[in-house]
């Protein structure tokens, strides 16, 4: 199996605890999108692709809805040649992310009205258009950097979620559970999460020094 990159616990709050420490638009921005990720488990290639009008409609149901096209491949399913959907619920922490970035994105467009912006992306660059999926690895990048912290993609995120869901899971239908939401076709892909992480490896070696 591959190697799942995740984020150890005490990694995860180093790096949103450095965030939260830095007041400009741009850094309040990548805070929430992380947290938006880390809390739905979604790609980096669908939290690009938001719309504001996504969010709107994810605070009013409480679930985030996702089309095809706004997941991996934006493809039909190959079986039954219908459009892959998918809802995530929206637990507290992505609730107040979402709530967030509307805020952060209506706070850039103020800060210069007459320029022009994208209308539609919910995330918005420094220019105020569509954030590039190059671009979240870059910020995640230098937060990781600012942190300290080991280099990580913001693909970490999803797979810290992962991670965490199984570390918490009491019953033995975690492992489904998080097929599911990761929407896996076959259980073998997300058998990966099942390998020790960081933390169980940090905590095994503590434990074998007493």
């Amino acid at each position: 199996m591959a190697e799942v990159k995740s984020l150890t616990r005490e990694e995860e709050k180093i790096l949103f605890s450095t965030l939260r420490k830095f007041k400009d638009v741009e850094a309040e921005r990548d805070l929430n999108w992380m947290l938006l990720m880390r809390y739905t488990a979604r790609r980096v290639q669908t939290v690009h692709l938001l719309d504001e009008a996504d969010a709107l409609e994810a605070l009013d149901k409480g679930y985030l809805h996702l089309a095809s096209e706004k997941q991996k491949g934006g493809k039909k399913d190959s079986v039954r040649g219908l459009d892959k959907k998918q809802e995530i619920y929206l637990v507290d922490a992505a609730r107040k992310a979402l709530e967030a970035l509307l805020k952060i994105r209506r706070k850039m467009i103020a800060a210069n009205p007459e320029s022009s912006y994208d209308e539609q992306a919910l995330i918005l660059s420094r220019r105020r258009q569509r954030m590039s999926i190059r671009a979240y690895q870059q910020r995640m990048t230098h937060w990781c950097n600012t942190a300290g912290i080991v280099k990580a993609s913001p693909h970490w995120l999803r797979h810290t979620w992962a991670v965490r869901r199984l570390q918490n899971s009491t019953t033995g239908e975690g492992l489904r559970q998080v097929q599911a939401v990761l929407g896996h076709e076959h259980i073998t892909t997300t058998q990966v999460y099942t390998q020790p992480s960081r933390d169980d490896l940090r905590k095994t070696m503590q434990e074998a020094a007493l």
